[in-house]
């Protein structure tokens, strides 16, 4: 399998005004294409640092990521946000769908940053919003469907620029269990329909009866 993520010695470490905070503490690992890992930790073990570091929303103290063969923090500044958008699908506990658009609109925004027209990136986000069933909510604007519905245009949206990688934070923090396993079920669906990776921080155990690989992160370090 094609090797799509490798992490080396990463360190992340926040000065504040009375001492250092160790985050991470060199982390090394990798990823193959069409992967699905699940990452445990409890609250404050770094989980949330990792996946933010991974998706290049913050940057690593020292080591090496390499993504698709790019190490994106090599990137000028203005080419960091075009690479994440191109590479990098994320999908978070709280949905951040925009409420002022329509379910069809929400999941057509990354494709339009892109630059894609309006009519391909519409045709993109339908067939997408079809294979995650939510075809008779295209209409609809957030505050008029179920959290877990949500969550199904939070997925789709992540997927709609043919990532390498989707990031996943407690995606299925905010659901009832019922609702949190039909969304498990739909990402692992997806991700062996489109091959694409995922690498999900969760505290929910059920996601790693679904998990290829399972890796437990304490106290900024890697088990």
């Amino acid at each position: 399998m094609k090797e799509i993520v490798k992490v080396s010695n990463l360190w992340k470490i926040y000065q504040t005004e009375t001492e250092k905070v160790e985050a991470l503490k060199g982390i090394s690992f990798s990823l193959e294409k069409g992967e699905f890992s699940v990452l445990m930790g409890a609250s404050g073990s770094g989980k949330s640092t990792l996946l933010h570091i991974l998706g290049t929303l913050d940057s690593p103290t020292k080591g090496e990521i390499i993504i698709d063969g790019v190490n994106p923090f090599s990137l000028p500044e203005k080419e960091i946000a075009s690479f994440r958008n191109k590479k990098i699908g994320f999908i978070f506990q709280f949905h951040y769908l925009i409420n002022e658009l329509t379910v069809l609109e929400n999941v057509m925004v990354p494709l339009l940053i892109a630059g894609v027209e309006k009519e391909k990136a519409e045709e993109k986000a339908k067939t997408l919003l079809k294979s995650v069933n939510l075809e008779h909510r295209l209409s609809h604007r957030p505050f008029e469907i179920s959290g877990g519905e949500k969550q199904r245009v939070a997925v789709a949206r992540a997927l709609v620029n043919d990532p390498e990688i989707v990031l996943a934070d407690e995606p299925t923090g905010n659901l009832d269990s019922e609702t949190a396993k039909s969304v498990i079920s739909l990402m692992r669906e997806l991700n062996r329909e489109f091959q694409i990776t995922f690498f999900i921080a969760t505290h929910n155990p059920e996601l790693e009866k679904f998990a290829d690989k399972t890796y437990l992160i304490k106290d900024g370090v890697l088990i």
